[in-house]
């Protein structure tokens, strides 16, 4: 396997201070990828400590066991362990990966969601508009439907502005989706570059967005639906907060507003002490979690110069508190 262009990561500084990584600690990458964080994270706990790497696409995650095998040779695999998964699963993957140390429980959890740039740029996924290849668009290419090209070329025309709009807020979305079922009276809808031509006569031409291309948010909303990122972001977020060790940290990175809007949702309400009912003292109701970012943090301009796409990313994190 031939370890080049590599996703590069976003945030690095910035997800080690908040996971607060050190020595004996047992952290969760819960988006793999290339590994990038995960080799930041091994570098900062040397020779002891636990790091469960985890990833649904067979491809990247074969990529970082590599790459962490080449550039951490002393690592153990009780040190390193990375598995093909789905976060839906996180309970039970981390209950069997951790099965061997005794009440152990993460110090924190990783999510840096969204695809990585090789996902979005391989032809052979559709995720991008200049493809001549299968509309797909699923992270586990080899995991159950519907991809991409089953949506556009079935679903009717309200359910598709439907999607659109709200996975994505396209201002557009019931222009496109009329657009799409006229298209396809003609023909299916095979590829990213025929679906993107489609978005492109449907907004007019003075309303396309200045710096992405017309069908960024298109593409971006069937992506969204075709792997319930939503979905499994709103369920899998309290499991990761409910698994974390007391004083442990759950760190999130968003690329878009829906993302970042539900993670800000969920951080705000364990971080929120509850309602106690009358006569009952209010200071005696105590937060799950301190949250330890008011806004979110972004990159500097530095690495937005270097790494273009750490332009949209958002950090936010908490602490979860009790003993």
């Amino acid at each position: 396997m031939e370890l080049t262009n590599f996703h590069e990561p976003v945030l690095v500084k910035e997800v080690l201070h908040y996971l607060a990584i050190a020595p004996g600690k047992i952290i969760v990458d819960c988006n793999l990828g290339h590994g990038g964080h995960s080799l930041a994270i091994l570098e900062q706990m040397g020779d002891r400590g636990t790091l469960v790497g985890i990833d649904k696409d067979r491809t990247m995650l074969e990529v970082a066991r590599t790459r962490i095998a080449a550039t951490h040779a002393s690592s153990t695999s009780s040190q390193v362990r990375l598995l093909q998964a789905d976060h839906l699963q996180l309970k039970t993957i981390l209950a069997d990966a951790l099965a061997d140390l005794p009440a152990a429980a993460p110090d924190g959890i990783l999510f840096d969601l969204g695809p990585a740039t090789p996902q979005l740029l391989n032809p052979a996924r559709g995720m991008s508009w200049l493809s001549d290849q299968s509309l797909d668009m699923r992270m586990d290419t080899e995991g159950p439907g519907p991809t991409a090209a089953e949506i556009v070329n079935s679903w009717d025309e309200v359910d598709l502005a439907r999607v659109i709009y709200e996975n994505a807020d396209e201002r557009w979305s019931r222009r496109i989706a009329r657009r799409i079922v006229e298209a396809r009276e003609r023909g299916p809808i095979l590829t990213g570059r025929q679906l993107g031509e489609i978005v492109e006569r449907a907004i007019p031409r003075k309303a396309w967005p200045p710096k992405i291309h017309p069908a960024t948010r298109v593409f971006l909303a069937l992506r969204i639906e075709v792997n319930q990122e939503f979905t499994i972001l709103e369920r899998v977020l309290p499991q990761a907060f409910e698994l974390l060790a007391p004083g442990g940290r759950l760190v999130v990175i968003t690329f878009h507003s829906g993302e970042d809007r539900r993670v800000k949702d969920f951080m705000r309400r364990v971080s929120t002490p509850p309602e106690v009912p009358w006569p009952f003292p209010q200071g005696d109701a105590k937060a799950a979690a301190k949250l330890l970012t008011r806004k979110p943090v972004e990159a500097g301009p530095e690495e937005m110069a270097r790494n273009p796409r750490s332009r949209s990313a958002k950090l936010r994190a908490v602490e979860k508190t009790g003993e």
